[in-house]
């Protein structure tokens, strides 16, 4: 299904380009006409007032008109009939009068206001009636003097100007509409990348909270000796915690992470590990911070809290230590974080890896932040944590704001491909002029010389055209601005001192498609400095050579047709290029902020969604009992602890098979384990993603063999999960004690086709299926 047009970043840049360029033209024949208006006033006083009045009234509306452009608020109603009407009245007010000052390059100028304007901001049929009424009308006032071939070729810049525009603006407009799509396309592909990265940890913080707030809870509720108060204190931190949603990590909302770790906040952290370790003196708490504070993105510091607090749960639960120490330093570019105590010590490298705490609510916890984790421990040497971040390199990423860029770049992101419409702005002009050289050459004795000179003219800027989206290497683009400089200045050498007022100076505005070329795709001062040598060149020749009975300055005056031809094409060409370069660099930084902000979004829906979802899944399962735990109305002593005590199974349960276990599978263990059951599950994966991406093990499959060995069967004195995750191999068994021929029998019938082996006797029941790894997505 096609989209519907909208007006995008893209659409809208080429919009302004368009209207910019035409406004850096109106000031150049704004100016121009200017001096026209005055020499005549002044020359002829009010011998010709109908000339006089259109050449100041043309004038004001390209004043007018580049003020809008300059706003991009040009008006195909307004604006084009306004324009068309002052090119009439010009070419009426010259039918009339016939005053000599109006040469023919002069009279061009409103034809070509008009028609740019039409062609370019006007649709349909409209456009094309407006440039032929008034190049009909530039012709009808030009018969009587120049003959109706003279009438004719005087419209040629008129009528290049036209099929530029007929090309170019259908051609930036709709490359603008395809680079939307891109960007809109991109941004769909950049919010379903932050949508699955968002649910990935989610559920890394969801699994976090749950080991850290919820397992704390429901082991102070299982053990006793703990105090009711303490319970009632966990139990509501955990409903907190589970019922609060996902924290949005707000860039205005820094943490200062001395203020979160004051003395008094880790010594209660570990009061409530001992309290729910059976009660005890507790070791001593200090707290080493600096006095003014570290104040880091939040991200950041809750990442830090929630692993240093881990450290200090761990501390108070199994440590046996007398000294509790944290000791914070560094600054907002960087931070070291230590907890460390005096107790039992452990060996690091002999933790179970379906061990959780350390591996998720300290290691990952900072992996994901870009920070690290080091454990340093001993038995009986006591143990460091030690958590460590830094800022990344200021160096910003590919596309992101205010990278420098080349001019490439931004003119790829802006417009795409640049040969396209510099083709359609040069080829037409060249066709012409080659045309115009053709007719005008051999009339003038020495000036046919110059055919062969403009004919490798147009060659470089055909060759130059064909590898501008690569780029024009300095030295081609000097060596030919010199060829073309030097041939059109030396033209006036040749030609009649008269001949700058028509089309016998075609050389002078030969130069101008290859300048225009150059001055979009080179720096602009080479191509300005080129032009004003040829321009200065035609200034000084003209006055040295003035027509006879003409002074210097009127020679110069009536040259100024011949020294806009070539300004026209680089003006243009400028504010295009200068435009759209501008343009470019803004749409990449705009992109690149939309697709951050789009990022930041998405992610945050999904991280909410996904919170939602697993909140569902354990509402029935331990929030019922937290709040009454939390309320002081739990009811008899033995039977919360018992009660606690499942749920603290079940909730490990969660950890390790995460997104296996439905609310029945759920409900059918815990029946189990009220029968006297042990049920146990262990999970290892060999990366620490394994498990939160699915690591190879299909949930169907476990499900299916749980429900195989419990559901309508004598239930087992003891059953036990292994699962291995791994990009290489993964694999689950299960054992069942004692045998069971029917238990067995309805393994297999769950295991039939896949590679697995049940095996069935007295003592147990055993069942292995094997299943092939699969590469685990990197997390981002």
């Amino acid at each position: 299904m096609a989209r519907p047009v909208r007006r995008g970043t893209y659409r809208f840049g080429v919009e302004c380009a368009l209207q910019r360029s035409f406004a850096g033209l109106a000031v150049l024949f704004a100016a121009v006409w200017s001096v026209v208006t005055v020499s005549l006033a002044a020359s002829t006083g009010t011998r010709y007032p109908l000339t006089l009045c259109s050449a100041a009234l043309f004038a004001a509306l390209l004043a007018a008109t580049a003020a809008r452009g300059r706003r991009t608020a040009i008006s195909g109603r307004t604006d084009v009939p306004a324009a068309a009407a002052v090119a009439l009245a010009v070419h009426a007010a010259y039918a009339v009068e016939r005053p000599e000052v109006l040469s023919v390059g002069l009279r061009c100028m409103p034809t070509v206001s008009a028609v740019l304007l039409a062609v370019g901001f006007l649709g349909g049929r409209a456009r094309w009636v407006t440039a032929l009424l008034v190049l009909a009308a530039q012709v009808a006032a030009g018969v009587r003097g120049d003959g109706v071939s003279g009438a004719l070729e005087g419209v040629w810049p008129a009528v290049a100007s036209a099929m530029a525009a007929a090309a170019l603006a259908p051609v930036l407009r709709a490359a603008g509409l395809r680079a939307d799509d891109a960007v809109r396309d991109e941004l769909d592909a950049v919010a379903a990348a932050a949508r699955a990265r968002a649910e990935r940890g989610a559920h890394r913080e969801f699994q976090r909270l749950l080991h850290d707030d919820v397992g704390a809870a429901l082991r102070a509720a299982a053990r006793p000796g703990v105090p009711a108060e303490e319970q009632r204190s966990q139990a509501a931190r955990a409903v907190a915690g589970l019922t609060s949603g996902p924290a949005e990590a707000e860039a205005d909302a820094p943490v200062n992470l001395a203020a979160r770790l004051g003395e008094a906040t880790v010594a209660a952290v570990v009061a409530a590990a001992v309290a729910s370790a059976g009660g005890g003196a507790g070791p001593r708490v200090t707290a080493d911070l600096p006095p003014g504070g570290v104040v880091l993105p939040r991200d950041v510091g809750e990442a830090c809290v929630r692993a240093a607090a881990e450290a200090l749960r761990n501390a108070g639960l199994y440590a046996d230590a007398t000294r509790v120490r944290v000791e914070l330093r560094g600054d907002a570019d960087g931070v070291t974080l230590t907890v460390s105590d005096d107790g039992v010590g452990f060996a690091p490298d002999r933790v179970r890896p379906a061990s959780l705490g350390l591996r998720r609510s300290v290691r990952q916890c900072m992996a994901d932040v870009g920070g690290s984790a080091e454990v340093i421990s001993a038995p009986g040497r006591g143990t460091t944590v030690r958590l460590r971040w830094r800022r990344a390199s200021p160096l910003r990423a590919p596309g992101g704001p205010g990278r420098p860029r080349g001019q490439a770049e931004t003119i790829r992101a802006a417009i795409g491909d640049v040969r396209r419409p510099l083709a359609a702005v040069c080829l037409p002009f060249v066709a012409v002029m080659g045309w115009v050289a053709a007719v005008h050459a051999p009339r003038t004795p020495g000036m046919v010389w110059y055919l062969p000179w403009y004919g490798l003219l147009a060659a470089a800027t055909g060759l130059l055209l064909a590898r501008a989206d690569r780029g024009v290497g300095g030295r081609a683009a000097l060596g030919w601005s010199a060829f073309a400089v030097c041939g059109s200045v030396s033209s006036l050498l040749v030609m009649p001192a008269e001949g700058i007022t028509d089309y016998t100076s075609w050389p002078v505005g030969a130069v101008t498609p290859l300048l225009t070329l150059l001055v979009t795709v080179r720096p602009r001062w080479e191509v300005l400095l080129a032009l004003a040598c040829e321009e200065a060149g035609i200034v000084v020749l003209t006055a040295s050579r003035p027509p006879e009975g003409t002074t210097a300055l009127a020679a110069v005056v009536t040259a100024l047709p011949a020294l806009v031809a070539p300004l026209m094409g680089v003006v243009m060409g400028a504010v295009i290029g200068r435009t759209v370069t501008r343009l470019g660099g803004a749409v990449l930084d705009a992109e690149a902020t939309r697709t951050a902000v789009v990022a930041a979004e998405s992610a945050a829906r999904a991280r909410r969604a996904q919170h939602g979802r697993q909140l569902a899944d354990l509402d029935e399962l331990v929030l019922p009992f937290l709040r009454t735990l939390a309320s002081g109305a739990a009811g008899d002593l033995a039977e919360v602890r018992g009660r606690a005590g499942r749920l603290g199974q079940s909730l490990r349960d969660e950890l390790h098979l995460s997104g296996v276990l439905d609310r029945p599978l759920r409900a059918l263990i815990d029946t189990a384990r009220g029968a006297g059951c042990r049920v146990s599950v262990h999970a290892y994966a060999q990366e620490d993603d394994a498990a939160d991406a699915g690591g190879g093990v299909r949930p169907d499959l476990v499900r299916g063999m749980l429900t195989a060995a419990l559901e309508g069967q004598r239930v087992p004195d003891e059953l036990v999960l292994s699962i291995q995750y791994g990009a290489r191999h993964a694999g689950v068994s299960l054992l069942a004690t004692p045998g069971d021929p029917g238990r067995a029998a309805a393994l297999r019938g769950v295991l039939a086709g896949e590679r697995a082996e049940v095996a069935d006797s007295a003592e147990l029941t055993w069942a292995e299926v094997d299943l092939p790894g699969r590469a685990v997505p990197a997390a981002t």
